[in-house]
């Protein structure tokens, strides 16, 4: 692909950019970030923030965590789970999943 690696290249995002200023923060994000996960990628958007996790603690801990924090139940099981609810005027969907370690993907719209 042409201007790979150029690091002239004047193209830009349209809104936002991908781990801008570092990682996301708690404070960005609008919740919590899992205790001793792994922030795999984060981004934020004019109108999205999302953060991927990784941990080892189980899937129902990291379930009840995240339901306790967005005051919601969801629904699934370990292999596949989903909450969705709001929190200081953003709507959040929360998808985990385990593949031997626990997944999870934060997308808040602000």
């Amino acid at each position: 692909m042409a201007g790979c690696g150029n690091s002239n290249a004047d193209s830009k995002p349209e809104t936002g950019s991908h781990e801008a200023g570092g990682p996301i923060t708690e404070a960005r994000l609008g919740l919590k970030i899992y205790p001793g996960a792994t922030i795999v990628t984060s981004g934020e958007t004019d109108e999205i923030v999302s953060a991927n996790l990784r941990t080892a603690d189980p899937a129902a801990k990291v379930i009840a965590f995240y339901e306790n924090e967005l005051g919601a139940k969801g629904a699934g099981d370990a292999a596949g789970y989903q909450i969705s609810g709001q929190k200081s005027g953003k709507k959040y969907v929360i998808s985990i999943n385990n593949d031997g370690n626990t997944n999870v993907s934060i997308m808040g719209k602000k």
